[in-house]
């Protein structure tokens, strides 16, 4: 079980409370997936869900902000 894990619905982190995936979920998410195909997929449906939770409570979302903070990782080495 991932520690830094997302509250929803304000898909913050459980352990830092910085934006999930924070940094450190990033990590932990890398090396629980064998490639990153699946990392992906699971990230884009978790996209989904953090954009459908975040707009309910009337949160302001930027579409590119939530691509890259989902998705924009993937496949760029964390530094």
């Amino acid at each position: 079980m991932q520690r830094h894990a997302p509250v929803k619905p304000l898909w913050f982190c459980a352990a830092c409370a910085h934006g999930w995936p924070c940094r450190q979920a990033r990590t932990e998410l890398r090396a629980e997936y064998g490639t990153v195909r699946l990392l992906g997929l699971d990230m884009a449906d978790l996209l989904t869900e953090a954009t459908a939770d975040l707009t309910r409570l009337g949160a302001p979302l930027d579409p590119r902000d939530m691509h890259v903070r989902f998705l924009g990782w993937i496949r760029k080495p964390e530094g």
